[in-house]
């Protein structure tokens, strides 16, 4: 099985919270915290002692129960925040003081952190047992009115990524194979499949210049994304899943390569051939934001994304998120701003 499926945060205790120093990034994540707490006496306490010691880590915003446990990390389009629970519900917050906007019940469990387009946020229910067939549903950002859904009775699904016109889902299934599943191009507007191509049982995709490139067990595929021609395919042995990320020009990932833990290679994104390599210790996690590659493992790295050449290299290992993580001392969440004064 793909160790997508493995990230589902099933052990959370269903807290939502939102700190102070988080950062939306790009690609819609926020970082949360608390997630899986809830107040406690000490908490309360050691909240005035950081108040009187006027020190500035973060602390939490707000906070909103769930009452069930989340099953994917939520997702922010700036005002609104969407999670989803293993009840089956799709919850939006307020992101500015965690006030709930609509709630929608799939029945079913949320499988994979939500994808926002537009005015249209887009989830994955269904449960996790064999030939138990996934739903896509398309919400109204701003009401939680169901769009339209997709159900192609392919077992499971995946949310590899979208543009403002198309929603890419992959199907799974609990044999992985480099091969024999679909990657299907859905239109934002009302679920139509506008084209299909052959993928395998995928761990995750990514929408960059025109193309939609899908990291599956041992392959990768690249797909034009308007007309779903196939660009080129490529094997890939032991691939690191969560460590795919593109810029227009270069496709990076970390593999085993020739026995060697954890490899980091840069592929050409028109081509899918290999232009370098880099393997100085384990890698564990990369992203890109601002031009720049960023790589946890044994050491925490900078590197150019276009020629692998590293920029700069912390002693201490480390796990990057999917965006580096900014202080905001001025920006405000209701009437609280960004550190305790």
């Amino acid at each position: 099985m793909p160790s997508s499926r493995r990230r589902y945060l099933r052990g959370c205790v269903a807290t939502l919270g939102l700190a102070s120093a988080g950062c939306l990034g790009s690609n819609g994540y926020i970082e949360t915290s608390p997630i899986g707490t809830e107040t406690t006496p000490e908490l309360e306490a050691g909240a005035a002692a950081h108040k009187q010691s006027r020190e500035t880590e973060p602390f939490v915003a707000w906070q909103q129960s769930l009452g069930s446990p989340i099953t994917a990390p939520p997702i922010s389009t700036g005002n609104g925040l969407y999670v989803g629970t293993e009840s089956g519900t799709v919850k939006s917050f307020a992101t500015a003081d965690g006030s709930q906007q609509w709630m929608y019940d799939a029945s079913d469990p949320i499988r994979a952190q939500p994808r926002c387009v537009g005015n249209t946020v887009f989830v994955v229910s269904g449960k996790e047992g064999l030939y138990e067939d996934h739903i896509v549903v398309a919400l109204d950002t701003k009401t939680g009115a169901k769009q339209w859904t997709f159900s192609p009775g392919e077992w499971w699904l995946e949310l590899l990524g979208a543009t403002e016109e198309m929603v890419y889902v992959g199907t799974n299934t609990d044999a992985p194979s480099k091969q024999g599943r679909t990657l299907y191009a859905l239109a934002v507007s009302d679920g139509s499949v506008q084209w299909s191509g052959e993928i395998g049982d995928q761990y995750e995709g990514a929408v960059r210049n025109g193309a939609i490139y899908v990291a599956s067990y041992g392959r990768f595929y690249a797909y034009d994304a308007e007309s779903g021609e196939q660009q080129w395919v490529t094997d890939v042995s032991d691939y690191y899943s969560q460590t795919m990320v593109a810029d227009d020009d270069t496709l990076c990932y970390a593999a085993d390569v020739d026995e060697t833990r954890g490899t980091l290679v840069g592929v050409d994104s028109d081509t899918g051939e290999t232009i370098w390599s880099y393997d100085d210790g384990f890698v564990t996690s990369t992203t890109l934001h601002g031009g720049t590659l960023y790589v946890g493992g044994t050491h925490v790295t900078a590197l150019d994304p276009e020629s692998g050449e590293q920029q700069w290299q912390a002693e201490q290992s480390g796990y990057v998120q999917q965006v580096p993580v900014g202080r905001r001392p001025t920006r405000k969440y209701g009437t609280t701003t960004g550190h305790r004064q």
